[in-house]
């Protein structure tokens, strides 16, 4: 993971994205009308992952979506854990994530983080004394490995197991995307909690969505390739939150005032009900 001084406003890799969520979580909750609520967020941002944000130019477009995704995978994930036999929980790219922490989880839950070494050193080094609401593992891994994914699924376990995508598969080859969608039956996992966004939507909602394109492979996959890759190795949508029609029941306020005082990218609003973008949980 790199670490710039504080007064760099420039992501200079793909890791330093988690600092930047973190400092978002942490504007959101400190928000009256903030969609989350994320105590630990700031702790977990630090001064770098703060003058990061800060230096964003559709900083409130950020702080919406990000607090967004984040309460649809909350949602998603609960829904799930309340209706299906899950004993395992994978989290690939972790990064700052703290659900363990400020959910209320079945404390029988093995919770499994994934992420590189530096990371989740960086991680624990923030969270001393936090104490987690159920079990929680780390395990070093480099996604893009063939023989890290098969001791990632080994560790998923022969019981239903869920892995959790947030925020990660546009930033992974789509080789690695196929990989992971094609992850062993036989290995137990079952669910699968992701998150996709068009690019149409990227383009409208961030005025620099440019520097986040330029930190993923130039071949990455899209929204509804995504998608389509997760359909065809057998994966079924079992529910989903939108980010047009369930951003609009939940933040149509917050929307409105933000377009009228930060265009969208092509000034045409949000895209049609047709795009793919939101939070997804299949099953297969």
């Amino acid at each position: 993971m790199v670490y710039m001084s504080a007064s760099d406003p420039q992501p200079e890799h793909v890791t330093e994205t988690a600092l930047m969520v973190a400092a978002a979580r942490a504007m959101e909750t400190a928000r009256p009308d903030g969609l989350i609520k994320d105590p630990l967020a700031a702790q977990l941002a630090g001064e770098r992952g703060m003058s990061l944000t800060r230096a964003v130019p559709s900083l409130d477009w950020m702080m919406l979506a990000t607090g967004m995704r984040c309460r649809f995978v909350d949602e998603l994930l609960l829904h799930a854990l309340a209706e299906h036999h899950i004993g395992t929980v994978v989290l690939l790219g972790a990064g700052l994530d703290a659900r363990p922490w400020r959910l209320d989880l079945p404390s029988h839950l093995r919770w499994i983080e994934v992420d590189f070494p530096d990371m989740l050193a960086y991680k624990a080094a923030q969270l001393p004394s936090a104490a987690a609401k159920c079990r929680v593992e780390r395990m070093h891994a480099d996604l893009e490995d063939t023989a890290s994914r098969e001791a990632i699924f080994r560790a998923a376990g022969n019981s239903s197991a869920l892995i959790i995508t947030e925020g990660l598969l546009m930033y992974l080859k789509p080789a690695t995307v196929e990989a992971l969608a094609a992850a062993p039956v036989s290995s137990g996992i079952r669910y699968w909690l992701l998150d996709v966004v068009s690019q149409d939507l990227m383009q409208r909602a961030h005025q620099d969505w440019r520097a986040v394109e330029n930190l993923r492979p130039k071949d990455h996959l899209r929204g509804a390739q995504i998608l389509d890759v997760a359909r065809r190795h057998g994966w079924t949508d079992l529910t989903r939150r939108t980010y047009t029609r369930d951003a609009w029941d939940i933040a149509a306020d917050r929307i409105r005032a933000i377009q009228s005082q930060v265009p969208m990218a092509d000034e045409r609003g949000l895209p049609s009900g047709g795009d793919p973008s939101g939070v997804y949980l299949l099953g297969r």
